[in-house]
């Protein structure tokens, strides 16, 4: 049995087309995430260097961990003081970690992965 004008069929009574919405809108869910885990956005109303950037870029790509898969999706510069830079890194679908970074030390958690 066909819908009404439809090319499409009846299928135990579900939709189609609902079937077909809802496979573009987890397909275009996945991509979407998997792009922001390679690219998060990245935002600081703070004067820093371009090596400074480029290495919380480096660090902040990719998931959390194997275990705990969270997707990067916004780091937030907060704090520029003395050679060192504090940011916070948001994750998807939940909780952010607090960083920092110096040229001579590399990377410090200074928060761990909390739930806000």
């Amino acid at each position: 049995e066909y819908y009404h004008g439809s090319k499409f069929k009846k299928e135990r009574g579900v939709d189609v087309k609902k079937k077909i919405v809802v496979a573009v809108v987890i397909v275009t869910l996945i991509v979407g995430l998997d792009f922001l885990s390679s690219n998060p956005i990245i935002s600081s109303e703070t004067n820093i260097s371009e090596s400074y950037m480029e290495a919380i870029e480096g660090q902040s790509k990719g998931v959390y961990s194997k275990i705990l898969p969270l997707v990067p999706i916004y780091v937030s510069v907060d704090n520029f003081s003395d050679g060192k830079v504090f940011y916070t890194i948001y994750y998807f679908p939940f909780g952010t970690v607090g960083m920092s970074y110096t040229e001579g030390d590399g990377y410090n958690i200074e928060k761990t992965l909390t739930n806000q």
